[in-house]
């Protein structure tokens, strides 16, 4: 009898923790629902099947009529997370604020220029001259989307800290300058030199012009978030390593308080409700712009259609799957029905001269195909890149075409009115595209604009989402704070609004950290949460007990 009493009572007892269990569980799950507020409007994301490329009109319509909210959080072996297309609808038409802020940046930008650009430095006196700072932006010439971050992280570094901006020449020569030319407000290194020597700042004041040097890439020396950087005496900085959108924003998380607010003067408020600026789009408006020889290429594509209304990326890596393929002629199928205008122009970027073909037998009943084919083109810039064949190593990277015809289909591209999509063989929105989008979504806002209807989408095929955004890794990629636990696995075909700025940290509502990225951020001296959230105290301690490290070289 006590035997079987005894049993009885352990029966009642797993019982008992079973049911405690469940209760915890879902409690749980109700407290993360409300700490990340998390809303539930009558809305559900298109599921395409990878076999399928037709675009329903209730689909169609639901992704017209989509709200700016967040659709049901799915629940998966009892963790939140949520579809790529549920994650970017926060960023629909830009977001609800997007034009605001951008145009609000814009402001930034110019009045930064106005006066710190190089028309007005070179006419201060000598001793406010010899008084005044720099930021240097100096690139490899290697992958574009890649180098021209390193240029753009430069100016939005100049403008937190009220410093003039040096575009680095290589033997006299500017980044990418036979297809790129570069704002007047810039100085080169050379100039700034000579006008040091001219207005005696070395001889009269004393002040010889020091750089100094932080490498972003190396966690260990960089003084990214322990240091205040407005306090740097030197004459230049040249921050280095920073390949992506993100090196920049990382200065939100400073600790010092000044250092944060000039951050967020530039990038907003992050986790706040208010959408981000197209800060790098409008950096790239006020600075850049194609030299004659591209812009006539440009303009010979175009010369019969005018301006195209969506831009469609396809990195491929000369992969010949079709999936891909699929999922953007789905992805633009709703970006035209969306933009409710009959055949509209669609221009189509590959580094894959084979996917360009086979998109528009499937498109051109949709849409009038525009495509810069360099082969029959024989403007200036094409005489002069015969007989500079492409690097072995990089056309698997970069596609078979000659340099120069990747320069002609970024401008080409930005000249998009509506929309941009983004689609690709493995890592959606890498950094050439998000530029594309970025300087397109620029250009279209016009000053004194009160909405956007700009888009920019990213396509994924299900393959790509089989363990959710996992393995969208490199902080180059658009998606990757998005690629944590909060990611679903096993997702069909996504055609997702996409942010024009890639957020730098984990403050959004589906933003989550892989643990990958934990490990990384660990190295600057950031514990990030499961859901992205940095322990500041544990920041400050770091920040306290690490050893101010400097680098610097005199150059005059």
């Amino acid at each position: 009898m006590k035997r079987g009493g005894g049993i009885r009572r352990k029966r009642l007892f797993g019982r008992t923790i079973l049911f405690t269990s469940v209760v915890f569980f879902i409690g749980f799950g109700l407290l993360l629902l409300t700490l990340r507020s998390v809303d539930d409007p009558n809305s559900s994301s298109f599921i395409d099947d990878d076999d399928d490329d037709a675009v329903s009109d209730e689909d169609s319509a639901r992704w017209i009529n989509s709200s700016s909210s967040v659709v049901e959080a799915k629940v998966d072996g009892g963790r939140l997370c949520a579809t790529v297309e549920e994650m970017g609808t926060e960023f629909v038409d830009g977001g609800g604020g997007f034009v605001d802020q951008s145009l609000r940046v814009r402001d930034v930008i110019r009045r930064h220029f106005r006066l710190n650009g190089a028309g007005a430095v070179r006419e201060l006196a000598p001793e406010e001259f010899c008084r005044h700072g720099y930021v240097l932006g100096k690139t490899a010439e290697a992958g574009f989307g890649n180098e021209m971050y390193k240029i753009l992280t430069s100016a939005a570094l100049s403008i937190m800290l009220n410093r003039s901006l040096i575009i680095g020449q290589t033997r006299g020569k500017y980044p990418f300058g036979d297809y790129i030319a570069y704002s007047n407000d810039t100085f080169t290194l050379n100039e700034v030199k000579h006008l040091w020597r001219q207005k005696g700042c070395v001889k009269k004041y004393g002040r010889r012009l020091v750089m100094r040097l932080d490498d972003f890439e190396k966690p260990a020396k960089s003084n990214v978030l322990c240091s205040n950087w407005k306090k740097w005496e030197e004459a230049i900085i040249w921050f280095q390593g920073t390949t992506d959108a993100v090196a920049s924003q990382f200065f939100l998380k400073n600790v010092h308080p000044e250092m944060r607010a000039a951050a967020v003067e530039l990038f907003g408020e992050q986790g706040s409700s208010e959408p981000g600026a197209n800060v790098f789009g409008e950096l790239m408006m006020s600075l850049i712009s194609p030299t004659k020889d591209v812009k006539d290429a440009v303009d010979w594509v175009l010369r019969e259609t005018g301006d195209p209304d969506i831009s469609l990326h396809m990195r491929m890596l000369m992969s010949k799957s079709v999936r891909p393929l699929r999922a953007a002629v789905n992805c633009l199928g709703k970006a035209v029905n969306k933009l409710g205008v009959s055949k509209p122009r669609v221009v189509i970027v590959s580094d894959t001269p084979s996917v360009v073909k086979n998109l528009e037998l499937n498109i051109s009943s949709i849409a009038e195909v525009l495509h810069f084919d360099y082969k029959l083109f024989r403007g200036g810039i094409a005489q002069r890149g015969r007989g500079l064949p492409m690097l072995d190593f990089r056309i698997k990277d970069w596609g078979p075409a000659p340099r120069w015809v990747a320069f002609v289909d970024f401008f080409l591209a930005c000249r998009a009115k509506h929309a941009v999509i983004s689609g690709a063989h493995r890592r959606v929105g890498t950094t050439y595209a998000q530029l594309v989008a970025a300087l397109a979504a620029a250009i279209s806002l016009k000053d004194g604009s009160s909405n956007s209807s700009f888009a920019f989408l990213s396509s994924f095929q299900s393959n790509l989402l089989a363990d959710g955004l996992k393995n969208q890794v490199g902080w180059g990629h658009v998606w990757n704070r998005y690629a944590g636990p909060l990611s679903c696995p096993k997702q069909p075909n996504q055609c997702a609004f996409t942010p024009l700025a890639p957020p730098g940290w984990w403050d959004g509502l589906w933003q989550s950290p892989i643990p990958r990225d934990a490990r990384k951020l660990a190295a600057y001296g950031v514990e990030l949460s499961g859901f992205g959230t940095v322990n500041e105290d544990r920041l400050h301690a770091f920040c306290n007990a690490k050893k101010a490290y400097l680098s610097t070289v005199t150059i005059v």
